[in-house]
């Protein structure tokens, strides 16, 4: 099958995930199309970005590309290949080892296998204070960690790609593990338990009747499915209550009330609900669906504050597992959570369930101090989808440390610093009587650099 009809497979069976990300909180930005920077020193290195929304964190998409590095003093291979070891509905990614910092692999940072061709936006948040972005990220400036662990992305896969791709992207071959049926099924009955619900019928996608269409389509312009294109990508349980079950081939859930939920009287759980209520609903539903979350300490996180361009905030729901020590705690609040999402109606319509796999861990990496970060930041060490040079450290709002995206090979920390950007980026008008502006996101990687390979700049776009 060509690239061009397996984009198109793809897509076909990813749009449903996409419009929900995007229809609750997408910037309508209106300024030049947004690039990625990779300022190395003086050198200022481009390439293409794709925007997803905002909403726990904007999901970035084509950034620069380099091998992963695994070669250690001791003379190990490169890292090529990934654990079967997975994680079920009531796992916890625990990490485990002790710290060591002893032959540790180097690491590429923000090396991506997933990107598109480009887009319009970036990661910015229209506030008219800094202060309004709220999250219950469990870092803080004075946490004092040396170490934090680093994982190879065991769902990470590149053998969808020509081989002509990935060398031009400088990818490794990676297979990347996948759920099969059973383990896909399992886990849903598990969630449809959990929730009291009865399994009426079960249905795994692709189905017969559509790989004939595709087929048949495919046929007509000379082209065909290939054995990869047929594989099972979710299985779907339709189940008493109008409700609905999907799990993928990384154990994602997502139960869906086709039916939606009305909260009781008093309780408002919409798009652009305040913080105060989008709180009280959290703190009600987590309640509501205690034995669905599985967590020992489960942490309320409401996540958001950014406004549109007609000022109206929007703030998303999600609970993390706050056992553990501060490390485990900040991987949960990235990996193993719960998000409740509402209709435009302000009822209950979706629970997505993540438990991801951090069961291939590299080592506890040294990380640089915050202040430390900021000064690397300062000397042009960063990365960014904003189409604008980072604007001086005058302009930093405020920072945090967090893992990046599930569409990188490696999963690694960084600090983000949220920088005001020049009049010109802001929508104009005002909320609350005060000037609405635009924070774009500048990240720095955490790890000391003796241990990261920075990504050779090669002048083309994603």
């Amino acid at each position: 099958m060509s690239q061009k009809s397996k984009k198109l497979l793809h897509a076909i069976g990813d749009i449903d995930d996409q419009l929900i990300e995007e229809a609750n909180t997408t910037h309508e930005k209106k300024k030049r199309a947004a690039v990625y920077r990779w300022f190395y020193g003086a050198a200022a290195c481009i390439v293409g970005a794709v925007s997803i929304g905002i909403a726990y964190r904007v999901q970035t998409e084509g950034a620069i590309t380099s091998s992963v590095q695994s070669s250690t003093s001791s003379g190990e291979k490169p890292h090529s290949s990934v654990q079967s070891s997975g994680a079920s509905s009531s796992s916890v990614p625990v990490i485990s080892g002790t710290p060591s910092v002893e032959n540790l692999p180097t690491v590429t940072p923000w090396q991506s296998y997933q990107f598109g061709g480009g887009g319009m936006g970036y990661e910015g948040y229209i506030v008219t204070d800094i202060g309004e972005l709220k999250n219950a990220n469990p870092w803080t400036e004075d946490a004092g960690l040396a170490t934090l662990p680093v994982f190879h992305n065991v769902y990470a896969s590149t053998s969808q790609y020509p081989e002509e791709v990935r060398e031009r992207k400088n990818l490794p071959l990676l297979e990347g593990k996948r759920a099969d049926v059973a383990e896909m099924e399992a886990l849903a009955r598990s969630v449809a338990g959990d929730i009291g619900a009865v399994v009426e019928s079960v249905e795994v996608d692709p189905t017969e009747e559509y790989l004939a269409a595709i087929k048949e389509k495919l046929e007509s312009v000379g082209d065909s499915l290939s054995e990869e294109d047929t594989l099972p990508t979710r299985v779907t349980l339709t189940c008493s209550g109008d409700i609905s079950i999907e799990v993928d081939t990384e154990l994602n859930a997502r139960i869906e009330f086709n039916t939606p939920i009305s909260l009781p009287e008093g309780y408002r759980f919409g798009y652009h609900a305040s913080y105060e209520d989008m709180t009280a609903a959290g703190e009600y539903l987590m309640e509501k669906y205690k034995d669905l979350l599985r967590m020992e300490k489960p942490v309320l996180n409401v996540v958001g504050g950014d406004r549109n361009i007609y000022g109206e905030q929007s703030f998303s729901c999600y609970i993390y597992e706050g056992a553990g020590d501060l490390t485990q705690q900040i991987l949960n609040y990235r990996f193993n959570t719960v998000r409740i999402s509402p209709n435009s109606e302000g009822k209950l319509w979706l629970i997505d369930i993540t438990r991801f796999d951090l069961s291939d861990k590299l080592g506890d990496y040294p990380i640089y101090t915050l202040e430390e970060a900021k000064e690397r930041l300062l000397e042009g060490y960063y990365i960014t989808s904003v189409p604008e040079a980072f604007p001086g450290a005058g302009k930093i709002g405020k920072a945090e440390l967090v893992y990046r995206g599930m569409g990188e090979i490696t999963i690694m920390p960084y600090y983000c610093f949220y920088a005001e950007l020049p009049e010109d980026y802001a929508p104009g008008g005002t909320a609350d009587g005060k000037p609405l502006k635009d924070y774009g996101a500048y990240y720095v990687p955490a790890v000391r650099e003796k241990y990261v390979d920075m990504p050779a700049y090669d002048g083309s776009f994603n």
